[in-house]
């Protein structure tokens, strides 16, 4: 088929090295900027999976604020080049997907070690995350830590649980005394039927 095509770019004055060539280029530019705007990137290993179960972790990691990405290795490296992940260029060997965090890397590493089973050929290499490298059993455990979102409802908490205590002191301080009160009037009526 190479020939024919070549033959049909001559006809048609395409010069297919020069095309293939550029459109590389443009895939090497679009991956700088994923680099670029990327606060984490988790590098994973898909060979041998299929098709609807690998869409289903792209699609999950999506909605965690990130982008699955198959790329091929060469040019990978050439858009690492100048980025704070560079120091993944090693880990590009084989068939590799690439995980960016644009939100929270924790989201990101929650829905990549649930896609791993025993089952499943998906593997998580390395990440990188402020230009350190984490290797699989620190992501594992990364993914246990609660989502910012999560701690930030903690931490809201914490910080609202002296206020929620204290009005509950100060309210019960009228309580007590609107039931002392009637105490004593109950007290009072019994007395005065008494006499």
């Amino acid at each position: 088929h190479v020939p024919k095509l070549q033959a049909l770019a001559v006809v048609l004055g395409f010069d297919l090295e020069k095309e293939f060539l550029l459109e590389k280029e443009k895939v090497v530019n679009e991956m700088k900027e994923k680099f670029l705007k990327a606060n984490a990137t988790f590098v994973t290993e898909y060979r041998g999976m299929r098709v609807v179960p690998f869409s289903d972790i792209r699609s999950k990691v999506r909605s965690g604020q990130g982008e699955l990405r198959v790329l091929k290795n060469r040019l990978a490296s050439l858009a690492l080049k100048g980025s704070k992940f560079e120091v993944l260029a090693p880990y590009f060997k084989g068939p590799v997907a690439l995980a960016f965090s644009y939100g929270d890397p924790i989201a990101i590493a929650k829905v990549l070690t649930d896609a791993l089973s025993e089952e499943s050929p998906f593997r998580i290499r390395v990440a990188c995350i402020d230009s350190q490298i984490i290797q699989e059993k620190d992501i594992l455990r990364l993914s246990k830590l609660p989502s910012r979102a999560q701690l930030l409802a903690m931490l809201v908490s914490v910080l609202q649980a002296p206020t929620r205590n204290l009005i509950t002191v100060l309210s019960a301080l009228p309580r007590q005394l609107v039931n002392a009160l009637v105490a004593v009037k109950e007290q009072k009526q019994k007395t005065e039927k008494m006499v």
